[in-house]
Order: C-alpha cells, then structure tokens, then sequence
C-alpha cells in the first residue's frame, strides 16, 4: 500500500468511478460532496444537490426521522439502515446505507456515507410476494370448485343406489359419461382463468428480470418462480385433456428438449433413477408439445408406479425410417422407449392397458394411458406396449418426425442478422391486469400500442386508425370476453372494415379448435395463454413479416 500514500488522485477516481452510492455531509445534513453514482441513481445532473441538505431529498413522509438519524450519528459516531428518497421524475428510491462521524481537531465534524440503491430488488421481491399470493388464491379457489362438484357428484350418486341390479351397469357408464362431461365444463372455465392469471404472473415476473441485473440474486428467486408457472400451465392442460381431449396445437419442436424437460419433471421428488439415452441428431417434429409433454410424464409416472421401492427407468430416443431406401412410404419418425424393471403387466391385463377407465391401481381413475394413447394417435403416431412379470415393461412411442433439414429457419435479411419488426398495434383483452401487462410487453418490445376491453372497442378503434390514414399493423383479439364481443365475431367484422387486416387470437382455452384452426377462422396468428414475452412476440414478428412480404410482392 506504500505506493498509494500522497495519491489523492487515485482515490478521487476510485470514488467518481465507484458503483456505490457516496456522499458527504456535516453535522447538520448539508451535502458537502457527492459522487457521480448519487446523481445517477436519483435521476439530477453531475454534481447537483452539493450545498442542499440531505433532508429535502427524503420522501416527506419520513423527512421528520431525520434529526434522529443525526442525533444517532453524533451519540454513536455511526449509523445504518434504509432510507427512502425522491428521484427527479417523482418516484421513490430506496438505499441502504452505513454512515460514519469524521472528526478531527483541525476540522469540523464530517458524515462520510455510502450507500447501495436496492429499488429494483425490493420491487422484484414484492412481485414475487404478489405472484406467491396469486397462485395460493388460484389454488384455493381451484380446490373449492372442485370439492363443490365432488360433492354433487357424490349425491348423484347416491340418488342412483338402490335401483335394480340390471340397470346398475348402465347407470355406472351413464354416471362415469356425466362426470367426464361436467368435468370438461369445470376444467375449461378453470383452466381459462387459471391461464389468465399465470400470463399475468409470468409474464410480469419477466418484465422484472429484464430490470434487474443478471448477477442480482432475486434473478435466482424469480427464475423458481417461472418454473413453476410451468408446472402450473402443465397441470391446467393435464385437467383439461384428461377431461376432454383437445386438437393438438402443433408446432415445430426439439424433441430432444422435450423428453429431457419430462424426465427432470419426473424426477422431482422421487428416489428411482432415470437414465437418458438421445440421438446425437434426434429430429423435430411437429406436435403439440403440451399435449406430448403430457403422453410422456404419465407413461414415466406409470414407469415410476411400478417400482415404489426405487429402481431404474431407461429411457432412449432414436430416429427411425418406415419403409426401405428409396421407397416412397419411407416416413422419418422419432422413437421413444421407456423402460422400467419393476412387477411388469399379467398378460390378461396387458391387452387393456389403454382402455378408458380401466386401472389396476386402488386410487387410479384409469385416464392416464387411455389419454396418451389418444393423444398419440390425434398426432399420426402409435404408442405400444410390452411386459413380462418380473422383468418389467417398456412403452414404444412412435411420432411423425420433421427430418433436419425440413425444419423452418428463421427470417433473416441481408448478411445473415435476423431483421426485428416494429409496428402499431391493437390489443384487446377483457381482464385489465392481462391488458397493461401487454402493452408494457409490446411497448418494450419497440411497438406503438392501443388496448380494448371488448370486441366493440377494438371495432371503433381501429374504423378510427383507418379514418386517420395510420391503420394498425396488427391486432391481438382475445377469444373469449365476459358480457362482450368476442375474438371470433369481432375478427369477422375486422375483416369486412379491412380485408387486409392482420389478426391473431388468444385465449386460455387453448383445446378450442380456432387455436388448432386459427386459419380457416380469418387469423394470421395465435398465442395460446399463458403465453411468455418472448413467445408474444415470436408470433408478433412472424405476422408482421408476412404482412410485409405481401407488400414487396
């Protein structure tokens, strides 16, 4: 350190260039000197604020605690803590600061202060505060609708006891149609709403990490968060396909990702082992990957059931070809194995595996495999099964697979660099919370946007855009709207207004066949709830593309 005695310039610009907040002020709160990160944190020019007291700066409502925050200062030569001050634009900042008394005889008693600015972490940890106290309400709400038909179910049921022996079979077929059905209606009210709210939660939460630095800590807590609206928006699709199926949304996607996220999903919590096998090459194909995550965990659940005493799963996946070289039936398909060694499969049970309803299992309901055998084939593939007593079963499934080289690449322009398009949009959406989180994401994003509650807003709207000759590039309909017009209608005159109108559909009700079928309804688009910023503005950018692709043709 002797090389840094009779420097003062050294520690000049140490402290000038110092992430840390630093100031000084005398005894009674007037700002001596300040550094450049002080100025920036609050908003004001270089310098601004020496000779004022640090008082004026507090939010007024505390400014009062700060003759006692002096007084500590004076009686115990130091003092920390939080101290919540006023930014140029008007909002609170709030530092942590440790302050120490500077006296010598020579001089007047100085406070040499540093601080850190913490806003963005305390605003990250009341959102997540917000979001945990979402999904608890959702869960309580979700657990109250369901005990509530559980119970009418239970009633309806002892209504139909009792009645003669001939008829019992078909009352129980008849019972078990009503429940499926009831529950269909149930689970597509809960998983739209349910939808709604884990856009808001996740979608918010990823505005608050772009805000916070990538080394913060909180990206850590907010990441657990983002995770388990996945899990979440995987549960509201299990109940809603489990209750009543749905047309695959089908896009293209990496298998090899998709069998790796099922496996970690199925490893939580449990002591058997899974052991994982990929092509090097495995290729796309084009699923849905709801739907096929879904096939997946309850096969590696049946897997799991098998050996409750902990064991081993395998679970390979591999390209393969139907048909010989050259021929024209020559289809590629990617092959998924999952094999346990647990109790195995009676051969008299074997061949009713995938029955509806049919379960060996004390507590089972007898949907899981019937569900993924259903799924399996709406995607043009095949799902089997083999199993010997002792020796453990394996599950083969097989689904039409986009070769590399078939899959779609990205739009890029000249010298390769992928071109972002920014345009004016129109959101329409009925849920407020869903609503600003939109434009807040778009608005990011680089977009001039406009928002309506319903279909009749968005409709005035844009006949306005229209008559001021600065159309809208593109708008976002939700599908479903309480007490108002709805995507689907509010499209059909969107389109007699302007027949080049670019649309896209929206909606947590994401078995509806508009989502499958969103072309043949008018859109140019969809983005199934709850959807990421990131995968907003995939769709975005891929309308937008097309509808200038039209224009240079």
């Amino acid at each position: 350190m002797q090389e840094w005695e009779g420097q003062p310039e050294l520690y000049r610009l140490l402290v000038e260039n110092s992430l840390g907040l630093m100031c000084v002020h005398d005894v009674s709160g007037v700002l001596l000197s300040i550094n450049p990160a002080v100025t920036n944190s609050l908003g004001f020019p270089p310098g601004f604020g020496v000779g004022r007291n640090l008082r004026t700066f507090l939010v007024p409502a505390v400014r009062h605690l700060f003759d006692d925050y002096l007084l500590r200062l004076q009686r115990r030569g130091r003092d920390s803590g939080l101290m919540r001050l006023v930014a140029r634009d008007g909002t609170e900042r709030i530092w942590m600061y440790r302050n120490t008394l500077y006296a010598r005889a020579d001089l007047p008693p100085w406070v040499l202060g540093q601080a850190l600015d913490i806003t963005d972490r305390i605003r990250a940890e009341r959102s997540l505060k917000e979001a945990q106290a979402a999904l608890r309400k959702m869960n309580a709400e979700l657990a109250r609708r369901v005990d509530e038909r559980t119970a009418e179910l239970q009633r309806a049921n002892q209504l139909l006891h009792g009645e003669i022996e001939q008829r019992k079979q078909m009352e129980e077929e008849l019972l078990r149609t009503r429940k499926l059905e009831s529950l269909g209606v149930l689970a597509g009210g809960i998983a739209h709403d349910f939808n709604n709210f884990l856009t808001i939660v996740q979608g918010n939460v990823e505005l608050v990490r772009t805000q916070i630095g990538a080394d913060d800590p909180v990206q850590e807590v907010l990441q657990q968060v983002v995770a388990a609206c996945g899990r979440a928006a995987l549960l509201s699709s299990q109940l809603l396909t489990f209750a009543k199926g749905g047309s695959p949304i089908r896009r293209v996607v990496p298998m090899a990702k998709l069998v790796l996220d099922a496996v970690s999903l199925a490893r939580a919590g449990a002591a058997t082992t899974i052991n994982v096998d990929l092509a090097a090459d495995l290729w796309p194909a084009e699923i849905d990957a709801t739907q096929i995550g879904q096939v997946l965990h309850n096969v590696l659940l049946n897997a799991r059931q098998a050996m409750p005493e902990a064991g081993i799963i395998e679970v390979r996946a591999e390209n393969v070809t139907r048909g010989g070289p050259g021929d024209a039936d020559n289809e590629p398909f990617v092959r998924i194995a999952i094999r346990d060694y647990g109790t195995g499969i009676a051969p008299d049970v074997l061949p009713r595996v995938f029955d509806p309803y049919f379960t060996t299992k004390a507590s089972g309901h007898g949907l899981g495999l019937a569900t993924a055998y259903a799924v399996v084939a709406k995607h043009g593939g095949h799902i089997s099964v083999e199993s010997k007593l002792g020796e453990g079963t394996v599950f083969v499934i097989d689904l039409p697979a986009c070769r590399a080289a078939s899959a779609p690449a990205p739009a890029a322009v000249a010298g390769g660099a992928q071109e972002r398009i920014t345009g004016k949009l129109l959101v329409m959406d009925d849920e407020d919370a869903l609503r600003k989180l939109l434009e807040r994401v778009l608005k990011a994003l680089g977009h001039a946007v406009q928002s309506a509650r319903d279909g009749a807003e968005a409709i005035v709207l844009y006949e306005a855009a229209m008559a001021e000759r600065r159309p809208f590039d593109a708008v976002l309909l939700d599908l479903t709207v309480r007490s108002g017009l709805g995507g689907i209608e509010t499209a059909s005159r969107l389109r007699a207004l302007d027949p080049a109108a670019r649309l896209i559909v929206s909606s947590g009700y994401f078995d509806a066949p508009v989502m499958s079928e969103h072309l043949s309804y008018g859109f140019d688009g969809m983005v199934a709830k709850p959807w990421t910023p990131a995968q907003l503005d995939e769709v975005f950018q891929m309308v937008l593309a097309k509808a200038r692709d039209r224009r240079l043709r």
